[in-house]
């Protein structure tokens, strides 16, 4: 079986980060872990109803916290750009969302 040489490593060498690798890692600053449950658990406590549901006139639990502006867009973690939403008005939003990310993509090859 074929096997491949050993790769010459001069003395002390380490692999890279990802993040320290132009183009290949987007390292954003969300709040995960404990921090981030602390975070979805204020958001629902103040947002208890879902936001996009009360504009229409129905009084609908939220169990979902979405990004007003998402972060690969350029939004924020912080408390401002975050809702509480309803499983459906969430699915609608993101598929929304990913429609237009489609035509951007789009528009920008063109």
């Amino acid at each position: 079986m074929p096997t491949q040489p050993p790769r010459y490593r001069p003395p002390g060498w380490k692999p890279g980060k990802p993040w320290e690798r132009p183009g290949l890692f987007v390292k954003d600053n969300r709040k995960r872990g404990r921090a981030g449950m602390r975070d979805r658990a204020a958001v629902l406590a103040e947002e208890p109803l879902c936001r996009l549901c009360l504009d229409k006139g129905l009084e609908v639990a939220s169990d979902i916290v979405d990004h007003i502006v998402p972060l690969a867009w350029g939004g924020s973690d912080q408390r401002h750009n975050k809702q509480g939403l309803c499983t459906p008005c969430h699915d609608e939003k993101s598929k929304a969302e990913r429609k237009l990310a489609q035509r951007r993509k789009i528009a920008d090859f063109d």
